[in-house]
């Protein structure tokens, strides 16, 4: 058996995990699993599956980036469309909007 790198205590273990992106359940994969402290390494054939089932499920690439408007005094964020989607936002939907720092915000749904 082979010992973890990360932890240096346990050992990596063959299992299944199920692989969730954005709370999204794309299926299970080999893994090999730390003992010890849980770390979770991934081959590259099995990363070309779990993208593959992210493509299928619409989930690869939600990330995008956007600018900064206004709208009469107040500035305003412009979301698109494949977020709002996978968000199921809806005009006139009420939404928290939370500093986290400086630099982050986190969107909570109502």
């Amino acid at each position: 058996m082979e010992k973890c790198d990360e932890c240096k205590k346990g050992f990596l273990k063959h299992e299944k995990i199920d692989y969730k992106l954005l709370g999204v359940s794309l299926g299970n994969f080999d893994a090999l699993v730390c003992s010890f402290c849980g770390e979770t390494l991934f081959e590259g054939r099995t990363f070309k599956l779990i993208e593959k089932a992210a493509k299928a499920k619409r989930l690869w690439g939600l990330n995008a980036k956007t600018r900064i408007g206004t709208a009469g005094n107040a500035l305003d964020v412009r979301l698109p469309k494949a977020i709002t989607q996978f968000l199921n936002l809806k005009k006139g939907q009420e939404v928290i909007i939370e500093p986290l720092d400086k630099k982050r915000f986190q969107v909570t749904l109502e």
